[in-house]
């Protein structure tokens, strides 16, 4: 069978996608974030923390069973959009898929993380049930990475803000996406999208369905889905580095993976620093970022 992963953060369309796939696609078992499929783990929480932490006795089980669902699908194709892919799977991904296929959709990492941040924000201030979790004698929330992975190694001695978390939430997804597909050889088992411009454009949608030889529900594709809108988001108007070779760039990653992927945005970005130092670009973020006007309302720290 043809198994189908996005390659994403959060907020960065994987919603959207699962929606096309259900009603373009047809032969194709298409799901977004199982949560009430029996069966099909999730791969949020606890699982998310035994990756960071190698429990590997715990976490091994749970994508088997995930394995045994795939394989009961009765379709030529399995398509799941679940961000935690990368959060979870990336060390043993061979061991869950065996025909793998790879939609790597990428999106403003500032806007993830805004968007990360108020959902997070909001999530506290309704006291969503089962939003966090234990593990050891640490609390994390649900949809994060745990804050322990080597990339906050190096921000240790200082303290970063929640939005600078999910900037380096982001980077260190990449950086996963980028040695997934170099170390089993699978540049040529994905399809990349530009999500702000790409899922507009039908024609970048019918050529994705073609690479992975899926057959159409119509060719003329529903483009109009629903979108999971983060509430209370206010306007986009942070300040856009323009690139206008982003995609490129974001190819020739696909094929070059000997640098860590935060040296590289920077680079694109305009600037001029080591490799492994994201500090600058999370400074100029932050900046950007709170300028940015929010509810406040509900969010009175964070309009300050």
């Amino acid at each position: 069978m043809k198994t189908i992963f996005a390659l994403a953060s959060g907020r960065s369309g994987t919603s959207y996608l699962a929606h096309f796939f259900k009603h373009n696609v047809s032969d194709c078992y298409s799901t977004h974030e199982p949560y009430f499929t029996f069966g099909n783990p999730v791969l949020f929480g606890k699982a998310v923390a035994w990756n960071t932490y190698q429990e590997d006795e715990k976490l091994l089980p749970l994508l088997q069973r995930k394995k045994d669902f795939i394989a009961r699908v009765n379709k030529p194709a399995y398509f799941e959009s679940n961000h935690a892919f990368l959060k979870t799977c990336h060390r043993y991904a061979t061991r869950l898929v065996d025909q793998p296929g790879f939609i790597h959709l990428v999106r403003d990492p500032r806007y993830v993380a805004k968007s990360e941040l108020v959902r997070e924000q909001l999530i506290r201030k309704i006291h969503l049930p089962f939003s966090y979790y234990k593990s050891g004698d640490k609390s994390f929330f649900q949809w994060s990475l745990t804050g322990d992975e080597t990339i906050f190694d190096f921000y240790k001695d200082i303290k970063i803000s929640r939005y600078q978390f999910y900037v380096l939430q982001w980077i260190e997804i990449e950086y996963r996406a980028m040695q997934l597909l170099a170390e089993n050889n699978w540049q040529g088992k994905v399809f990349f999208i530009e999500v702000e411009k790409d899922f507009k454009d039908k024609s970048v949608m019918l050529s994705m369905l073609d690479f992975f030889n899926l057959a159409y529900v119509n060719k003329a594709l529903k483009m109009d889905l629903r979108i999971n809108k983060t509430p209370f988001i206010g306007k986009h108007n942070l300040a856009i580095t323009t690139c206008k070779n982003l995609s490129k760039s974001w190819q020739n990653c696909h094929n070059n993976t000997n640098h860590y992927l935060c040296g590289h945005l920077i680079k694109i970005a305009g600037g001029s620093v080591q490799c492994r130092d994201a500090k600058p670009l999370c400074k100029l973020i932050h900046r950007e970022y709170r300028e940015v006007t929010l509810p406040s309302v509900l969010f009175p720290k964070l309009s300050q």
